[in-house]
């Protein structure tokens, strides 16, 4: 039997859990969400319980905390071993995913650094809700844009935002992209602070190679699935 919607949003109010405000977000179906907790990035705070408004606030910035605590260490590690500044890396997950390792976006990029599917695939990521492997995969993906863009870091950013084929054949720069690269030095500390440091050893045990895929998309891989891949 239909129910008003507003009956709907009523029995689920007051059947929440004490204190929980409500969130809605709208799936890749178009299908119209409320949730006591947000599901993902795009997810938009419908109502808030004043009372307990300012306790939920100091949990949510407690778990950034510990989160960082948590996997910058690892991200710190990971950096370091493909000679990306670290705390660029911090600054790559912190606006993709304000380090949340379940982040999913409404495209699909998933995780801490938001890997899409077909790059965690070519990454060789099994797990891209695992921390661990998530960092390397977005680390190694990053550290094959600084290198294709020759050091350049806003167009290493803009391409790790938008995709690289948009940025190498000169493509408008989305405004949302522009305020993500904007957003991203600014936690970093301005682009003057950044130094390419060029590997001195391959990449990987394997070569990587580059794939212009039928629709457009340019993939990195080390397995050269076409018979015109690239070796990078």
């Amino acid at each position: 039997m239909f129910r008003p919607f507003w009956l709907l949003l009523y029995i689920f109010v007051v059947s929440a859990p004490a204190g929980a405000d409500i969130y809605k977000y709208v799936t890749d179906d178009g299908v119209l969400v409320y949730s006591d907790i947000p599901v993902n990035k795009e997810a938009s705070l419908f109502y808030q319980n004043k009372q307990y408004a300012s306790r939920a606030f100091d949990t949510f910035k407690s778990n950034i905390y510990d989160n960082i605590k948590k996997y910058y260490p690892i991200a710190k590690d990971l950096a370091e071993e493909y000679s990306v500044d670290p705390e660029l890396v911090k600054a790559i997950i912190t606006v993709e995913s304000n380090w949340y390792p379940k982040a999913v976006s409404s495209k699909g990029a998933m995780g801490l650094m938001q890997l899409m599917p077909l790059t965690a695939k070519s990454l060789a990521v099994s797990d891209a809700f695992d921390p661990e492997e998530n960092i390397s995969g977005g680390v190694r993906y990053f550290r094959m844009l600084l290198d294709l863009f020759k050091g350049d870091l806003r167009d290493s950013l803009a391409a790790y935002n938008a995709g690289p084929t948009r940025i190498k054949n000169g493509g408008y720069l989305p405004s949302e992209t522009k305020k993500y690269i904007a957003k991203i030095l600014k936690l970093y500390g301005g682009e003057e602070k950044f130094k390419y440091v060029p590997l001195e050893r391959e990449l990987d045990s394997r070569p990587i190679f580059k794939i212009m895929l039928d629709d457009g998309t340019l993939l990195f891989t080390d397995t050269p699935i076409v018979s015109d891949g690239e070796s990078f």
